[in-house]
């Protein structure tokens, strides 16, 4: 597997390519592991088989895999926010869900800010 390919094969690295016909089977041969298809009797031709499927439902419509997209993405790192900010936000939340509750009691909420 080349570093950027992302197209979906029978040898897939997350073991998790499936045959909807249970036809598919691994062979050992001189040029190395075959995949091959006891349906049609030969060579699996892989995502362009009406009866190919994931098991890890990654298999998209253009047969590109979608664990191998994710896995070629960078991983973010998460922003790192201060305490202080984040007890102002959790502040701003409380404040304003207290804020619904008191205006449903009368319409001088107005003026307890």
């Amino acid at each position: 597997m080349q570093k950027n390919d992302v197209s979906c094969s029978p040898h897939c690295p997350f073991r998790a390519f499936t045959c909807y016909r249970n036809a598919l089977i691994y062979r050992r041969t001189r040029r190395g592991v075959e995949a091959f298809c006891t349906w049609i009797g030969d060579n699996c031709i892989g995502p362009k088989c009406q009866f190919a499927g994931c098991a890890r439902h990654a298999l998209m419509p253009d047969s590109t895999c979608k664990l191998k997209l994710e896995a070629l993405r960078p991983r973010r790192e998460e922003e790192e926010f201060s305490i202080e900010e984040e007890a102002k936000a959790l502040d701003q939340q409380v404040y304003s869900k207290i804020k619904d509750k008191l205006k449903k009691l009368g319409p001088r909420i107005g003026d307890l800010e």
